[in-house]
């Protein structure tokens, strides 16, 4: 049986510094067959000059947006375009391991129609102005992601996704009502109909850079209110309300916390903690009652927090 085609899509806005790498990345797999499809949303940097350097590449191919679509547009024209059996999503400044496209298509491949693809672990940099932190993660896995995938997107990270084509095909790919998090969407939408495999291993590298914290905390808020529009039914129908409401209180409150406002973050984790008692939940309430030393710990129970156990009603 001959190796089945795997598209990589790789959107991209104005990141003529990284694309480059991402591209490379995907090129470096040990798995062949594989295309890279590269859509270019609107850019007004030197992206299309950086995409041009692969012009007689056979593998790669990349179309522009005259203007922009958003993330979910891009994603969505990228998959219009590939012609793979299977899909990966590579972020413009994310990295992978050579073997990844390999491990996964050949664990998927074990496994039957019942799933939808193949996640797998990563390592995250979190870069400072002085200092680098990483944190491996490769507690994942296998079968029913519904209820965890509602409360939090814990088929992370999306740039280690490998899919297959008719199950993006199914559930329409990507929801371009979501402004941001139409990764959260789409994972929700695989898993209502399927289940996810799982690579117990670091294939995937992202960095995240500490002046960011703040606005990735306005970003989780958003990103559930949007989850919580569009698929509060899907909440309730399975059962894991307190715990969806207590990461909505938990993230409202980190805000809070990251914009001084101790009051609020107080009201807001003193309600994740009664929705869900847990040990995460009480650290963050006492980080809420300090000063700057506080917001480190805040932000370091937010990397627990993200990790607790979800329980249907």
């Amino acid at each position: 049986m001959s190796d089945p085609l795997v598209s990589v899509v790789v959107p991209t806005h104005n990141r003529a510094d990284t694309v480059g790498g991402a591209i490379e990345t995907a090129l470096d797999q040990t798995y062949d067959p594989l295309e890279v499809v590269v859509v270019d949303d609107g850019s007004t940097d030197a992206t299309p000059e950086r995409l041009a350097d692969y012009a007689d590449d056979p593998r790669v191919r990349t179309v522009r947006n005259d203007s922009s679509r958003g993330v979910a547009g891009a994603r969505n024209r990228g998959l219009a375009l590939a012609d793979g059996e299977f899909v990966c999503a590579l972020d413009d400044d994310d990295r992978w391991h050579p073997e990844k496209v390999a491990r996964q298509v050949a664990r998927l491949r074990e496994l039957g129609e019942e799933y939808c693809g193949v996640y797998c672990g990563e390592r995250v940099v979190v870069e400072g102005e002085d200092h680098e932190r990483e944190r491996v993660v490769t507690d994942g896995y296998e079968g029913d992601h519904l209820p965890n995938v509602l409360v939090r997107m814990d088929v992370l990270p999306h740039s280690g996704h490998l899919v297959r084509a008719w199950c993006l095909d199914a559930v329409g790919g990507y929801d371009e009502r979501f402004d941001i998090a139409c990764d959260w969407a789409l994972a929700i939408e695989l898993a209502r109909r399927w289940q996810w495999g799982y690579v117990a291993a670091p294939l995937v590298e992202r960095h995240r850079h500490g002046e960011n914290l703040s606005s990735s905390a306005a970003y989780d808020v958003r990103a559930r209110e949007l989850v919580a529009e569009h698929f509060g039914d899907v909440v309730d129908e399975v059962g894991v309300r307190r715990p969806f409401e207590a990461a909505a209180a938990r993230e409202r409150g980190l805000l809070a916390v990251e914009n001084g406002d101790r009051r609020t973050a107080r009201r807001e984790l003193l309600t994740a903690l009664r929705h869900v008692p847990s040990p995460a939940h009480a650290a963050l309430v006492c980080a809420s009652l300090g000063g700057r030393r506080a917001l480190a710990g805040a932000r370091a129970a937010r990397s627990l927090g993200t990790r607790i156990a979800v329980c249907t009603e």
